[in-house]
């Protein structure tokens, strides 16, 4: 009893202490009021509501992803900050530089959990779009932060893909030409685009430099203002959640984000991290020769994420200019238009997937020709090395 009693009395001269009170401004909550005040009053917290129906927050339902996309995105930022001060954007020192990261400096697996960690946020922003259409969580009235998710994506793939050339091997400067030569296709501005981002015949110096400041600043500013909105959106017109049963039943049951669904994104995210460092420590990112506008025996080919357009553009039917601007810009750019505009085209109110079998089908439509196009890839990587 007495040990029970001086746990309480540590909690409380915690929660009394001036750090916390900084942080959640009140003690520690213990009663309904107290849980309110806490969320309301903190800088942090009250990005959430107080309250959240028990059906919303459930981990089989939200499985994280949307928090877990944000922290990737805070230990990406991170990351990058510290392989700046060891980075220097130029074709003489950028590849010595890279070497050195993983030979010399202290510090160096932090360029390890740094690629493995953008490798993580794509599958999570990919794994957080696809419940939320699972669920039907698009639907009035969150048709705009739907939108500003499909844009939110985007971003994410574009900060991977000008991150690629950074390490200026043979892998980082093929993907680039490739990646150019793809942007070069589109209607009236590709043209200024592939110019603008090359800034040359040929990758070079002025190529580098201006992916890396696209990758360090641009991109970063942009992803961090739709986060912003994306949450303050959320946070007006609350979590959707499964609906079963009366919106008076679901409204009465009803838990508090602090603390426990807090306590479940921590978790989340001390294990994401955790599986990040271990691959970042066990599987290492290997480092292709120098960049040079000779390929040599090396097959350039995009990440893993890219794979399934990249073999698209085999077909037959995408060979030619027109061919392959059909393949790398139209159908792309007409899916991810067709996602933003989803809510405004499915009418329908039911959110249940099962009940909604246009939608079903046709998601294992896409998903199964992406795996197929992917698989693909793979193997004729394997073929050819």
């Amino acid at each position: 009893m007495s040990e029970k009693k001086s746990k309480q009395t540590l909690l409380e001269q915690m929660g009394n202490s001036q750090i916390w009170k900084s942080i959640i401004r009140s003690g520690v909550p213990k009663t309904r009021r107290q849980r309110m005040h806490a969320i309301l009053g903190s800088v942090f917290l009250h990005l959430h509501p107080a309250r959240l129906p028990k059906h919303a927050v459930k981990i089989g339902y939200t499985w994280c992803m949307g928090g877990l996309s944000f922290f990737l995105f805070v230990v990406l930022t991170i990351t990058g900050i510290m392989l700046m001060f060891y980075y220097r954007p130029t074709v003489e020192y950028a590849y010595t530089d890279m070497i050195d990261l993983g030979e010399q400096v202290p510090l160096g697996i932090m360029r390890e959990i740094h690629r493995w960690g953008a490798h993580a946020m794509v599958l999570t922003v990919w794994l957080h779009m696809l419940r939320v259409f699972m669920t039907g969580s698009y639907k009035p009235p969150r048709e705009f932060n739907w939108g500003v998710g499909v844009l939110l994506m985007t971003l994410t793939l574009f900060l991977s893909f000008t991150g690629y050339l950074l390490p200026w091997d043979q892998r980082a400067y093929w993907a680039t030409v490739v990646g150019v030569e793809i942007m070069d296709k589109t209607p009236i501005v590709g043209d200024f685009m592939a110019r603008f981002l090359k800034g040359g015949p040929t990758p070079g110096q002025m190529t580098l430099s201006r992916f890396f400041v696209i990758h360090v600043m641009i991109l970063p500013a942009g992803l961090m203002g739709l986060a912003g909105l994306h949450i303050f959106l959320f946070r007006k017109a609350g979590p959707a959640g499964p609906f079963r049963g009366t919106p008076e039943q679901l409204k009465a049951k009803t838990d508090y984000f602090f603390p426990r669904q807090i306590w479940k994104d921590i978790v989340a995210m001390a294990s994401t991290f955790l599986i990040i460092c271990s691959l970042a420590f066990f599987e290492p990112v290997v480092l292709l020769e120098e960049a040079t506008p000779d390929p040599g025996d090396y097959h350039p080919e995009p990440e893993w994420y890219f794979l399934f357009l990249f073999q698209l553009l085999r077909l037959k039917i995408f060979g030619g200019e027109f061919g392959q601007f059909l393949g790398a810009i139209a159908i792309p750019g007409a899916f991810m238009a067709f996602l933003a505009a989803l809510p405004f085209i499915d009418k329908n109110p039911e959110r249940d997937i099962f009940k909604r079998p246009v939608a079903l089908v046709g998601w294992i439509v896409i998903m199964t020709g992406i795996l197929i196009f992917t698989v693909s890839a793979i193997l004729n990587r394997e073929f050819l090395h």
